[in-house]
């Protein structure tokens, strides 16, 4: 087992300022309350690095895709989206916030499950991003959401050939992201 980081608790709960400068693992926040990750593993950061690359290219000028870039929900709710596409002029600003996003992207790993497919796409449904994606590697699955009236809504789930028109034009085999 590594060294313990020994943190202090703000009696109000975190806030973004708070937050540690630790790389090592990552930091989200939800009402305050902190949540720590450990690092992703390999298959996990392959495929988030593949999907990159694919999108990059895509994406209309204007816009820009990031990894691992923290989105500012307010002073006590900040996520870390594993992927995501916002407006290239946002990243002029001190935070980048969620109205900026176009896409919300989630590689579900072992440890984030329920994370990833309950509370975090309902915080970015409720901030207005108008789009999510969860990619399962365990069977090997894209399911791709659109905002529909505050909620999310399933509009396709793709286990081989991923052929998608909004808000990126993609076309790939699932298969190419988990080599």
């Amino acid at each position: 087992m590594g060294a313990m980081t020994t943190l202090h608790v703000p009696v109000d709960g975190w806030t973004v300022d708070d937050l540690p400068d630790d790389v090592d693992f990552g930091y989200e926040l939800v009402d305050g309350a902190l949540l720590v990750t450990p690092p992703a593993r390999p298959r996990h950061d392959g495929a988030a690095a593949r999907l990159l690359v694919r999108m990059d290219a895509a994406v209309s000028e204007g816009e820009r895709v990031l990894l691992g870039a923290g989105v500012y929900f307010d002073r006590r709710n900040y996520r870390v989206p594993d992927l995501l596409v916002c407006r290239g002029e946002a990243l002029q600003q001190q935070h980048l916030l969620a109205a900026d996003l176009l896409l919300a992207v989630e590689i579900m790993s072992p440890g984030s499950v329920a994370n990833d497919r309950i509370a975090k796409p309902a915080q970015y449904a409720a901030a207005g991003i108008p789009h999510f994606w969860r990619l399962e590697l365990e069977p090997a699955v894209l399911v791709v959401h659109a905002l529909d009236g505050g909620v999310y809504r399933e509009t396709g789930r793709s286990t081989d050939q991923v052929a998608l028109d909004e808000p990126v034009r993609l076309r790939f085999r699932l298969s190419e992201l988990l080599d």
